[in-house]
């Protein structure tokens, strides 16, 4: 009885900090999903506008300091390079092109 409760120990010591980084790699992925950006804005775009009308969203105006990467696009409202492909900002999450 020791041995077996000695082995599942050892199994679960192994295995489930894998699985826990497994998940949040998964996690951090989808968040960097173009599309989940796009639901999150829809929602809060009608979310607002159940609301009484509140002050405007209004985008950071400091840039960071980045590397400038051959493939990248510059977005037209805080100038933040951004990868090839993507739909939003990464700095200020506008809609790029």
């Amino acid at each position: 009885m020791e041995l077996a409760f000695r082995l599942f120990v050892a199994v679960f010591v192994i295995v489930a900090p894998s699985l826990l980084f497994v998940g949040l790699w998964r996690g951090l992925h989808a968040l960097r999903d173009d599309h989940l950006v796009a639901r999150m804005e829809d929602h809060a775009r009608t979310d607002d506008q159940r609301r009484s009308p509140a002050l405007p969203f209004v985008p950071p105006t400091g840039k960071r300091e980045t590397t400038t990467r051959v493939s990248a696009v510059a977005c037209g409202t805080c100038g933040t390079p951004n990868p090839d492909g993507v739909t939003f900002c990464h700095e200020c999450l506008a809609r790029l092109g």
